[in-house]
């Protein structure tokens, strides 16, 4: 099996806590939910990287259930890049 969810819902939360860290570097309050929620709706391509996501999120259990080493690997590296896309 695939882990293409896996790495997709990986790619995504990266993209949420990258914004969610821009957001929160002056402390966090209601303006940044409202900050939040305004990108998601005027961002094509914010909100995009989010649904692309979440779709399919409820293969990922099955993905992982079948996990071999190779897709571990993969799985791996989408933390890794993602890790750094945050420094």
């Amino acid at each position: 099996m695939d882990v293409k969810e896996t790495r997709e819902i990986i790619e995504a939360l990266g993209e949420l806590i990258k914004e969610l860290r821009v957001l929160a570097k002056d402390g966090v309050d209601w303006s940044d939910g409202i900050a939040l929620v305004t990108k998601l709706v005027k961002e094509d391509e914010f909100r995009q990287k989010l649904v692309v996501g979440v779709q399919g999120a409820d293969k990922i259990i099955a993905e992982l259930k079948d996990l071999d080493g190779a897709e571990a690997v993969q799985l791996i590296q989408a933390i890794v890049d993602e890790y750094k896309k945050q420094a």
